[in-house]
């Protein structure tokens, strides 16, 4: 349903009309009973009761079926509303057919004969045979309807006459409009609801304007679930509203200031990415200047000795740059490597003096944790 859908602002009948006009019988080829024409219409003799014109289309049509869909029982066809003169004259109502509540059909042009129809009504055989012998030929329908509109609201009964105006009748018309207009609705769906509330209530749930008043009251009943749900404290639908727009509010703001980033505080993430490349980058180049520079101090001092020890080494201090550092601190400078033990002089040989060190006895001396002297010793003891 649009949302343009218009509210009626005039208020509600104040009381409700009771009718009852006579059509011609047999207004379809197919056996459907016509009660209504389609548009505005009026008693081509008078009204039994009730001052026309009176006025049925697609809509008011749709809300009527939907009224007289709810009922359980059939609707009495009878003789001559009989069914209105029991009470006075004390004959029986013998029925001459009876209407499936839900069998009211609406008919557009260009149908025949459009208007309201009773599809298939049940004749009973006696009804039938006065037909066939043309003992029969209207249809006289008795309604509610609006004084103020004309429109037809519900469907009383409906009887087979010859006789439009019959004497008597209008007075318990009367009786049959007091009985109905002031009767308790213990059941809302079996009289028609107030235009303008409808209207209301139309916009209010998004409803079409084709919906019944039992969609209406199904929307009634959520709306009323939602209220009476444990998780609402709210004792109004309004109320719930209102709460639910509050927490709405709260989530958007919450978002609001989650979204908000200081760039003074925080840094793009792939600016920090970038850094943490530059850093990895600086710390490998730092750490392998510093083995150079390890290994090249040893080298100078005598602390390394040979090509396959600065390898060994170079590869541990890229690896551990602490456990070569522990080395080398532990480790002890040959100064035969270093300086000329003669001061520059060629040294005298007299015969007592022994050979230094050669690279890779140093290197076992220090594995075994001996000074070059005592490594020295060792081999003269050989």
């Amino acid at each position: 349903m649009s949302k343009k859908t218009s509210i009626n602002s005039n208020h509600p009948p104040a009381q409700v009309g009771i009718a009852a006009c006579t059509f011609a019988l047999g207004g379809s080829s197919d056996g459907s009973m016509q009660l209504f024409p389609a548009g505005t219409f009026d008693a081509p003799r008078g009204a039994l009761r009730g001052k026309g014109p009176w006025r049925l289309d697609a809509d008011s049509a749709r809300r009527l079926i939907g009224i007289v869909s709810q009922r359980k029982n059939d609707i009495v066809v009878d003789y001559e509303h009989q069914s209105l003169l029991t009470a006075q004259n004390g004959q029986p109502v013998i029925a001459a057919a009876w209407i499936g509540p839900q069998t009211l059909e609406w008919r557009e042009p260009p149908a025949a004969h459009p208007g309201l129809f009773a599809v298939s009504p049940k004749y009973t055989a006696a009804a039938s045979a006065h037909i066939a012998a043309d003992e029969i030929r209207y249809v006289s329908p008795v309604f509610s309807y609006d004084p103020k509109t004309g429109v037809v609201l519900d469907i009383i009964n409906v009887a087979l006459t010859n006789s439009p105006a019959i004497d008597g009748m209008q007075a318990v018309t009367v009786a049959a409009a007091s009985l109905l207009a002031s009767a308790p609705l213990t059941n809302p769906t079996e009289s028609a609801m107030d235009e303008e509330l409808r209207e209301r209530l139309l916009w209010l749930f998004n409803l079409p304007t084709l919906a019944t008043d039992t969609d209406i009251l199904a929307e009634l009943d959520k709306a009323k679930a939602l209220i009476l749900s444990p998780d609402a404290a709210a004792t109004s639908l309004l109320d719930v509203l209102s709460a639910k727009n509050a927490e709405i509010a709260a989530l958007s703001v919450q978002v609001g200031t989650a979204s908000v980033v200081d760039p003074t505080q925080y840094a793009p993430i792939a600016v920090v990415n970038e850094l943490r490349g530059q850093l990895a980058a600086l710390s490998i180049g730092a750490i392998d200047d510093r083995v150079e520079k390890l290994i090249e101090q040893g080298v100078a001092d005598g602390r390394i000795i040979g090509e396959p020890a600065k390898a060994w080494l170079t590869d541990m201090g890229k690896k551990d740059l602490g456990a070569l550092s522990s080395y080398l601190e532990s480790a002890q400078p040959i100064a035969a490597l270093t300086r000329m033990q003669s001061g520059g002089k060629k040294p005298v040989d007299d015969g007592t003096s022994i050979a230094a060190l050669s690279a890779e006895e140093i290197v076992v001396a220090d594995q075994l944790c001996l000074s070059h002297e005592q490594m020295i010793q060792q081999r003269g003891a050989k």
